[in-house]
């Protein structure tokens, strides 16, 4: 940490290699900083003076990080992501930190998810879904399965795989009437901590809404148009013919 001429302080990386990664406002008045300065006794704090004043600065302050990456990407050489409690904090306040990936102190050790399917027909309900997650500790505490303020379900947990059920007919979300799909956040939630360990977004879809055969067959989701119906639907088998399932010749 480096006093600056102004009421600022500036907070620089490691020296080798470092960055600025913060300027800090501390004095309230706006007087200058004097140059000398003094570490707590357990190194957690500053003490910064001006001519008329005394200000104790934390030498972190990696709450103000909300995810991950935020977290990881900031510079601050205090600070790695506590996966299971979801929090930026330092080392040796995240609980169990010295096990396998419980705390992640660079940016490619971020939990990763991939869902699949990634898409729903909103009239498809209670669909399996298999959430594939990278750098997790053990889960073998549980997870739970949160779609959105939708519904809450028990997923099943298979090494680095959670089995995870889209919510029933009676909890799938409404479609805007003017698009074909609408988002929702998955969270897959730490039954150990009660903490979020990472979402990712599953879209459902509606293929009813296109009332042409070039929107229905053009459509980003799987739409196919029954030509002697003439309607698009996610289903081709509830078509007359097979052969439904492409714009008529």
């Amino acid at each position: 940490m480096t006093g600056r001429d102004s009421s600022q302080i500036r907070v620089d990386g490691p020296p080798q290699g470092g960055v600025q990664y913060e300027t800090l406002p501390v004095i309230k008045d706006g007087s200058p900083i004097l140059r000398d300065m003094a570490f707590s006794l357990d190194n957690s704090y500053i003490y910064v003076m001006s001519e008329r004043q005394v200000t104790r600065v934390p030498i972190e302050s990696c709450e103000q990080y909300g995810t991950c990456g935020e977290c990881l990407s900031s510079g601050d050489p205090h600070c790695g992501w506590c996966v299971l409690h979801n929090i930026c904090s330092q080392r040796d306040r995240c609980e169990r930190a010295n096990e396998p990936y419980r705390f992640a102190a660079t940016l490619t050790q971020c939990v990763k998810a991939t869902v699949y399917p990634d898409s729903i027909a909103v009239s498809e309900p209670s669909v399996p879904l298999l959430v594939k997650v990278t750098d997790v500790p053990d889960l073998s505490a549980g997870i739970t399965c949160s779609f959105g303020n939708l519904t809450e379900v028990e997923g099943r947990v298979d090494g680095n795989q959670i089995l995870c059920t889209s919510p029933a007919a009676k909890d799938v979300p409404i479609i805007p009437t003017d698009q074909d799909w609408s988002g929702v956040e998955l969270r897959l939630n730490s039954k150990e901590t009660g903490q979020m360990l990472i979402s990712t977004e599953v879209k459902f879809y509606n293929c009813s809404v296109h009332q042409l055969c070039l929107s229905c067959v053009t459509s980003s989701f799987r739409c196919h148009w029954c030509k002697y119906r003439n309607l698009c639907t996610h289903d081709p088998s509830s078509c007359s013919f097979q052969r439904d399932a492409s714009m008529p010749q």
